[in-house]
């Protein structure tokens, strides 16, 4: 258990554009806790969320220490809240000074499962992947509310759960969690308690090889999954990425991301596949709403065979529009489907996404973007296959050195460079397969930029 000790001090170490830092300052203030807000930004560039909290709050108990640390100190303080992403925390001298100061550090994310352990919120669901865990989450979120529960979505989706009053906690009939490697790698401090009522893997490929520094440190984050009461694995092998496989020989049995060969869980959905209605495309969005279905089924089923729900739920999908940036097609133009797929942001998510079509040398594909440390020789090798391909952002070089890749900087570049090549009954697909860090701000920015030079480059789309 964490103590927020009315009147104690707290420092929330970045307050983000997602809502994580936002929710744990505004759950800290509640709590009666001082609380000082520090990041590298500037006032100016988080004038918005700044802006909220002074109005909010008296200034006698809510300071600020912005672009930079450098005026913060931990003396007479009791808590740090850090943002879960911050690089290498395990080296990082901020941190290192506040434990040296006897500071307790934890996370947004553990604030948050210590309040639901504390209020007795049992019925939680939780979903980590290297890809398809938002959209999962979603579906998980869609159709408990189609079945008309009180159900609350939050994790690294966005937003914070902690703005919700313990009456709104304790009433959920189910909590759906997306949680991050990064995340995960702060439970694993075992501060709080963790053990979901359910878990799902969707996925697990190499990726924030940046951040973790290994692959073998990514994985033993993400094994946290299995400490869930029921572990869903992926429902297919092919969700597990070679690069991962080749690790299975450190293991003297199964290793943990395996389904045991009984798991009811695989033969379930796979059963369930052909009762699944979506319109999104590629069959790996019909397996992410086959889990969705099994891991709320899971759930309220309790100790009772959860099959009969499960195929009750499937034909339920069918009304979920799906996720901007995740393979959303923008519509067409001159006869060129556009598909924003920007959320790709590992080499495997981009292999998916071509999966998807039923003809690669239709797809031009424009591909690249920050360096995670991912093996990219996945999209190199899809250049002979696809119709085009442009690299762009700091990969693009290397994404562009097959045999049809044309090196082309800038997602701009690249539409205007496609727009020469593409034919009617073709499609034109951002799936960087990289993180968006070395141009914009976020995968959405990203998005976006993509559909504004298609709009200028093709023409309006229908």
């Amino acid at each position: 258990m964490i103590s927020l000790d009315e009147d104690k001090k707290a420092v929330v170490m970045g307050l983000g554009r997602f809502g994580g830092g936002m929710g744990a300052t505004r759950y800290l203030l509640n709590r009666g806790m001082r609380v000082l807000v520090t990041d590298r930004a500037t006032e100016a560039e988080l004038e918005g969320p700044v802006r909220a909290l002074r109005d909010e709050f008296p200034e006698n108990r809510l300071t600020f220490a912005l672009g930079g640390h450098d005026e913060v100190s931990f003396e007479n303080t009791d808590l740090l809240v850090v943002n879960p992403a911050v690089p290498e925390p395990w080296n990082n001298d901020f941190l290192s000074q506040a434990r040296e100061s006897g500071v307790v550090v934890c996370t947004e994310i553990e604030l948050l499962l210590d309040r639901l352990h504390a209020l007795g919120q049992d019925r939680l669901i939780v979903v980590t992947g290297s890809a398809g865990k938002s959209t999962t989450c979603s579906m998980i979120a869609h159709l408990a509310r189609r079945m008309e529960l009180n159900c609350l979505l939050g994790g690294n989706i966005g937003g914070s759960l902690l703005s919700h009053g313990d009456d709104e906690l304790i009433a959920a009939d189910v909590v759906v969690l997306e949680l991050s490697s990064f995340m995960l790698h702060w439970i694993h401090q075992r501060l709080v308690p963790f053990g979901p009522a359910v878990g799902v893997l969707t996925s697990l490929d190499e990726n924030h090889i940046d951040w973790h520094g290994s692959l073998e440190h990514y994985i033993e984050c993400k094994s946290m999954i299995r400490d869930s009461k029921r572990y869903i694995p992926p429902i297919d092998e092919s969700a597990i990425s070679d690069s991962v496989r080749v690790l299975q020989n450190d293991f003297k049995s199964a290793p943990w991301w395996s389904p045991a060969q009984d798991d009811w869980t695989v033969g379930l959905r796979a059963g369930i596949l052909d009762d699944v209605r979506t319109s999104l495309p590629g069959h790996h969005q019909k397996e992410n709403a086959a889990t969705a279905c099994v891991a709320l089924s899971a759930l309220l089923s309790g100790q009772d065979d959860p099959t009969p729900l499960a195929r009750s739920l499937a034909p339920l999908i069918d009304t979920f529009k799906g996720l901007d940036h995740r393979l959303r097609p923008l519509g067409v133009s001159s006869g060129i489907l556009v598909v924003d797929d920007s959320k790709s942001t590992t080499p495997a998510a981009t292999q998916r996404a071509i999966e998807a079509f039923d003809d690669p040398s239709r797809i031009h594909l424009i591909a690249g973007g920050y360096d995670k440390g991912a093996d990219l020789s996945i999209i190199v090798s899809l250049s002979t296959r696809l119709g085009g391909l442009y690299g762009v952002g700091q990969t693009g070089e290397a994404i562009s050195s097959g045999e049809k890749g044309i090196e082309c900087h800038t997602i701009e570049n690249a539409v205007n460079e496609a727009s020469k090549h593409v034919e009617k009954g073709d499609v034109l697909l951002l799936s960087p397969g990289c993180a968006s860090w070395d141009q914009f701000s976020d995968y959405q920015a990203r998005g976006s930029a993509f559909k504004h030079a298609a709009e200028c480059a093709l023409g309006s789309l229908k």
